[in-house]
């Protein structure tokens, strides 16, 4: 059976270098406060001024949020076809969510929709499967009170007309869980920005700053060695990924991708209304996943109450409408892209199982 993802090809180039930055480390006792180099190194890939470590993409979201001046009351503009860490960061600082439904052929904000208002603190779109937000549209849509934060977690190497997304709004967060673009040893991530005075603060934060509560939001050094070797071959892991994904286009039609951006493709995602049966068709042989069946908000966690009766205890939930994000959470599947896949076997297995019992197509 063809796995969902197989590391062994991108971590071949590098284990044995890595195995002598462990031994070294080891030697030297250095676990902690050692990230710099790969701070450089990730903000020069990147194009950003400064970029900071922390000890994972949720940590990241967190802090930049909370750097920017977003405290309990604010309210955050995001999307809810996302990964719930997103959502999470908010609730964690005591903010408001609102969300925003996405655009059908992007599976990314829609800035079409978006409704500033006063009270928003931060817009933070997510560059969703390694696609880019139209952030040009997004950030026309800005108030002066408002700053926009970017979910990159997705969109290692993602540019719009050559510029690397989580440049556009005042900060970027990435996540560096292992399967993600650029994967970290365990957990890790960073958050990039060209604020100086930003990036001080947030350095200061990640690790108890003084005469503050702070956080301990530290990436460790084994991560930071990790990440930078990972950096140096991810040029060659998106030149794969892309050509399958070139390939991939010719038989499969629902990776679109605006003029001027360059897919990273962390997800390669398809549509098809009959989903669960083709993942199950296609079980022996290939391995297809779901990003996201159970979008953000149909989680009750993330719901808001209100009294409906002022002599009872009756409430009722808040009623979102997010019909895009709805249509595409019930009918998306991930399929395998990573170096070293069989590209043609996948298209194969897939086309062989799409209908079904010999059934009309179920395509979108």
């Amino acid at each position: 059976m063809i796995p969902y993802y197989d590391m062994n090809e991108i971590h071949k180039p590098l284990k044995e270098e890595f195995m002598r930055e462990v031994e070294e480390l080891l030697r030297r006792g250095d676990f902690v406060f050692g990230t710099d180099k790969f701070e450089e190194d990730f903000a020069e890939f990147t194009g950003a001024k400064y970029c900071v470590g922390v000890n994972s993409g949720t940590s990241a979201l967190i802090l930049a949020q909370f750097a920017c001046g977003v405290r309990p009351g604010d309210k955050v503009t995001t999307v809810s076809h996302t990964f719930t860490a997103t959502v999470t960061s908010i609730k964690h600082l005591g903010a408001t969510h609102e969300f925003v439904d996405i655009d059908e052929k992007t599976y990314c904000m829609n800035p079409d929709l978006l409704n500033v208002d006063y009270n928003t603190k931060v817009i933070l779109p997510v560059h969703m499967y390694g696609n880019a937000c139209d952030m040009p549209s997004i950030l026309n849509k800005k108030s002066a009170n408002t700053t926009v934060i970017e979910d990159c977690s997705q969109a290692h190497g993602t540019r719009i007309n050559g510029q690397h997304v989580g440049t556009f709004g005042k900060a970027g967060t990435f996540s560096f869980y292992p399967g993600k673009g650029i994967g970290a040893f365990g957990d890790a991530g960073c958050i990039i920005t060209d604020d100086e005075g930003l990036a001080k603060e947030l350095k200061e934060q990640r690790s108890w700053k003084e005469n503050d509560v702070g956080f301990n939001f530290r990436m460790a050094n084994i991560n930071a060695k990790f990440l930078s070797l990972k950096l140096k071959y991810y040029p060659e892991v998106l030149r794969a990924k892309r050509e399958i994904a070139e390939y991939y286009n010719k038989h499969l039609d629902y990776c679109y991708v605006n003029p001027g951006v360059e897919h990273s493709y962390h997800i390669y995602p398809i549509l098809h209304r009959d989903r669960n049966n083709l993942i199950r068709r296609c079980g022996d042989e290939l391995q297809l996943k779901k990003h996201y069946d159970k979008p953000v908000h149909h989680n009750p966690a993330f719901h808001f109450t209100s009294k409906t009766c002022t002599y009872c205890s009756a409430e009722e939930f808040t009623d979102f409408n997010l019909p895009i994000t709805d249509q595409i959470s019930n009918s998306q599947v991930s399929v395998p892209i990573y170096p070293g896949l069989n590209k043609e076997e996948v298209v194969d297995i897939l086309q062989k199982h799409w209908s079904g019992n010999g059934l009309s197509s179920s395509v979108l």
